[in-house]
């Protein structure tokens, strides 16, 4: 590994309680990081949890913006100034020359204030994208009224004029004041920052936001299957969808496209759309949110998992823990996984949003043992190569730190260059650029 160990490593997250996604990989890399015997202080917007992440916390006990009145949410969510001063606070009596920051998540509680904080460690700073709101600004470069992709330039003049927000035209106009206040903060178009995306074509999206290319390091997600070996999902009937029950996941094509089908579908998770499910599919079954660990017996019986979403998922967590346990996968075309998981033999791709195209994939997999057979293999084969293990993403993490150090900063004050950019999307790929 390059560079020097940091002294601390301050990990920045909307939330410090497992809540799936972002979240949980923030907090794993306070687990995986600790383990290595570095020191780790935690700075969330929420409550300190019972399970702590770090022996060294700083929760500001604030609520996410939707649990708020609608006016604390839109002024606060611009600029929450108890998150400024706080992490403002810890910068000035904590920091040391070798101490990293990386932010995981900030959209929910924590507001583009803590920008202004970072912005005089910034050559120090990590921002992971694990979503596209560095780059759009409804974070997910999707237009919410039509459920489709969008291709336009973030912050060009057709982007401004066009509804996207899945809330309203209010909503847009405050996600884009947001990003303006964030940019002017901590500008990331025309002074480089250190960014983390989780999938090699989450750099093309970057991009076309205008952000360089010099800082954009792939690192992909670790994974852990569902579960462990031996599954027979040839023998099993049921379907499993996988997430929130949001419009942009795409549970009413799932529950569409299963009933189609004839086939019987069950969901993990919970969102609005749960009164939708239990009104117009009665007989799908809503799980609701479960842990990995009460999740097996449902994935046991499963024979495959579904992954409609509409949106261009940067990765796509649930696809590689079903495939590598064994659970084919129907996913959308639209993640930038889809590629890989058809070409490696462990699942099919579908249009999204179509609910024929889907209701036929499902068909396909229910009357075809040995296909699903194959699949399955391919799966526990395959789906090691196309993320990280736990450890070996903490060795990327840590990698990229030791990178960050030593470079200083230039007569001019800006930062100097990192060595290229690198991709680590797997654990061959990552041994191989150690």
């Amino acid at each position: 590994m390059g560079g020097i160990a940091p002294a601390r490593i301050v990990i920045i997250n909307d939330r410090s309680t497992r809540m799936g996604g972002a979240t949980n990989l923030a907090i794993l890399s306070a687990e995986l990081l600790r383990r290595r015997g570095l020191l780790v202080t935690f700075f969330a917007g929420d409550d300190e949890p019972g399970d702590r992440p770090a022996e060294d916390m700083i929760n500001l006990g604030e609520a996410p913006l939707l649990d708020r009145r609608r006016s604390d949410a839109l002024r606060l969510g611009l600029y929450n100034p108890k998150a400024y001063g706080a992490l403002s606070r810890l910068i000035s009596t904590r920091d040391t020359p070798t101490t990293i920051y990386h932010v995981h998540g900030w959209s929910k509680i924590l507001s583009p204030a803590i920008f202004r904080a970072l912005a005089k460690v910034r050559e120090r700073v990590v921002l992971h994208a694990h979503d596209y709101f560095l780059a759009c600004p409804n974070g997910g470069f999707v237009n919410y009224r039509t459920q489709r992709v969008c291709d336009l330039e973030p912050m060009s003049r057709r982007c401004l004029t066009t509804q996207c927000d899945k809330r309203g035209l209010n909503e847009k106009l405050w996600r884009t004041a947001r990003h303006l206040l964030r940019e002017h903060l901590f500008p990331i178009r025309s002074t480089p920052a250190q960014i983390v995306i989780v999938h090699e074509k989450m750099r093309d999206y970057m991009l076309r936001a205008g952000i360089g290319d010099e800082r954009l390091e792939t690192i992909r997600n670790p994974v852990s299957p569902l579960a462990g070996p031996g599954l027979a999902p040839w023998t099993r009937e049921n379907f499993v969808f996988i997430g929130r029950l949001e419009e942009e996941k795409g549970y009413k094509d799932a529950a569409r496209a299963a009933d189609l089908a004839g086939v019987p579908l069950h969901f993990i998770g919970d969102g609005a759309g749960r009164a939708f499910l239990d009104r117009e599919f009665p007989g799908a079954t809503v799980h609701g949110w479960k842990s990995k660990e009460a999740m097996h017996d449902i994935v046991s019986a499963a024979r495959a998992v579904v992954v409609p979403s509409r949106v261009p998922e940067p990765f796509g967590l649930a696809a590689l823990e079903a495939a590598g346990s064994g659970l084919p996968v129907i996913i959308t075309n639209a993640a930038l996984l889809s590629q890989e998981i058809a070409a490696s033999g462990c699942g099919l791709s579908f249009t999204p949003a179509n609910v024929d195209d889907l209701a036929a994939a499902m068909r396909r997999i229910a009357s075809d043992d040995a296909l699903v057979h194959r699949m399955s293999a391919a799966g526990v084969a395959a789906a090691p190569q196309l993320s990280h293990t736990p450890e070996s993403w903490a060795d990327a993490l840590i990698d990229l730190y030791g990178r960050m150090l030593p470079r200083g900063r230039s007569d001019s004050g800006a930062p100097a260059p990192l060595p290229g950019p690198r991709a680590t999307g797997s654990r061959s790929v990552h041994e191989q650029v150690r």
